[in-house]
């Protein structure tokens, strides 16, 4: 059953990315402006003052974490680096993509910012398989 939960989450992340980044601009430019806006009401720290080119990596960033957590999650413990890869993958097909979408401008660098974002997905994911099984073997240690 947890499989199952692992493998919608990873669906709903991979769902999410391709409907941001595939959308035509005049779709999601008015999310994005809607969520710049909230950033500044709210006075997010890492997004106060940044200037577009800043701001433009951190969403891409942000964006490919929760893919990179789902993917790692759904694969073996150890798998994790193939969470970072696949992250990388899909963020090559979306850029490719995007060349034929009009008012897309797909970027190189955003291949990167994205791949940096499943990384630390994935790793959150890693570091925190990595805990639990600490923890259960420790916890099946028996003491004398």
């Amino acid at each position: 059953m947890l499989w199952i939960a692992r493998g919608l989450l990873a669906a709903a992340a991979l769902l999410l990315v391709a409907a941001l980044t595939l959308a035509p601009q005049p779709v999601v430019g008015p999310l994005r402006g809607a969520f710049l806006g909230w950033a500044d009401a709210v006075q997010l720290p890492l997004l106060a003052g940044s200037g577009y080119p800043v701001t433009e990596r951190l969403l891409n960033t942000a964006l490919f974490v929760p893919l990179g957590a789902a993917l790692a999650a759904v694969l073996p413990r150890r798998g994790w680096p193939w969470a970072l890869l696949l992250s990388v993958v899909a963020s090559f097909a979306v850029e490719t993509a995007q060349s034929s979408i009009p008012g897309r401008i797909p970027d190189g660098a955003d291949v990167l910012w994205n791949g940096v974002g499943g990384a630390l997905g994935a790793m959150a994911i890693a570091t925190a398989r990595g805990c639990v099984a600490g923890f259960r073997q420790r916890g099946s240690v028996t003491r004398t």
